[in-house]
């Protein structure tokens, strides 16, 4: 209950914003896609409502100041996870990889989409199995530590998380999916090692899975597992590749019904 309850709000967003769980398996993503994952495709229209989601529900409730410093909150949390890989990833005598954009709306809303789906099929290959009873005690529990009212605990998501309150019970699965493989996987052992432990597994679901991503949101860092921002398609340095780039862009967002640029 104890090691339970130090989830905290915190550790929740580093899990979240850099989401250092995933590694691709080669290729791009298809056309009309964010990201393949398991064959599944995330498509730039569901990743970009997702963003709109959050943006939207931060302007209404926390208007445009509150809005920038809530942006400014989450890029901090996203930047000292991002530290503390690195750091773990060095001590293991891993190469560090410079390049980073973990402040990138889009890009860390893509990631955590990904990490939820290669989490889900880890819990679910480890016959983890979750309950309304435990997304209603794990909500009441982090309603206590947020002030003890379902509108403080919202907030508080949309605040410092950018998590709106329609997606607050996905994330708490996501969050209880861990903390069982961390029993399973690890039991008995320190919050670090059973992390390290966790993150072999999640790193075998996710090659198993396969996952592609478009090169316009960046690649996946095989070493330390943490998104790389990815040379713009619109920006190539190779004129050579500019048409073909412009002319895949294009597709991709009339596939979408989105408006060709």
């Amino acid at each position: 209950m104890h090691r339970r309850r130090r989830t905290s709000l915190a550790l929740m967003a580093a899990t979240l914003l850099a989401a250092p769980l995933l590694t691709a398996c080669g290729g791009e993503a298809r056309p009309g896609a964010a990201a393949v994952v398991g064959g599944e495709r995330i498509t730039v229209a569901q990743l970009e409502a997702q963003v709109g989601q959050v943006r939207d529900a931060q302007l209404a409730v926390l208007g445009e100041e509150g809005y920038a410093d809530a942006l400014d909150q989450q890029c901090s949390a996203a930047r000292q996870a991002e530290l503390q890989q690195r750091d773990a990833s060095a001590a293991q005598g891993e190469k560090v990889v410079e390049g980073r954009e973990t402040c990138a709306p889009d890009r860390s809303t893509l990631a955590g989409m990904i990490s939820e789906r290669v989490v889900e099929e880890a819990a679910d290959e480890a016959g983890i199995s979750l309950t309304r009873k435990d997304l209603r005690e794990r909500r009441a529990q982090l309603q206590e530590q947020t002030g003890g009212t379902a509108e403080q605990l919202e907030e508080a998501y949309l605040r410092t998380y950018g998590i709106p309150a329609a997606r607050i019970d996905d994330h708490l699965a996501y969050q209880l999916r861990l903390d069982g493989l961390r029993q399973k996987y690890a039991p008995g052992t320190s919050p670090e090692q059973a992390d390290t432990q966790v993150r072999k597994e999640l790193v075998k679901t996710a090659r198993k899975l396969g996952i592609d991503i478009s090169p316009r949101y960046g690649a996946w860092d095989g070493e330390q597992l943490l998104m790389v921002a990815g040379s713009d398609p619109w920006l190539s340095s190779d004129p050579r590749r500019l048409g073909e780039e412009k002319a895949q862009a294009r597709s991709e967002a009339q596939s979408e019904g989105l408006p060709a640029l």
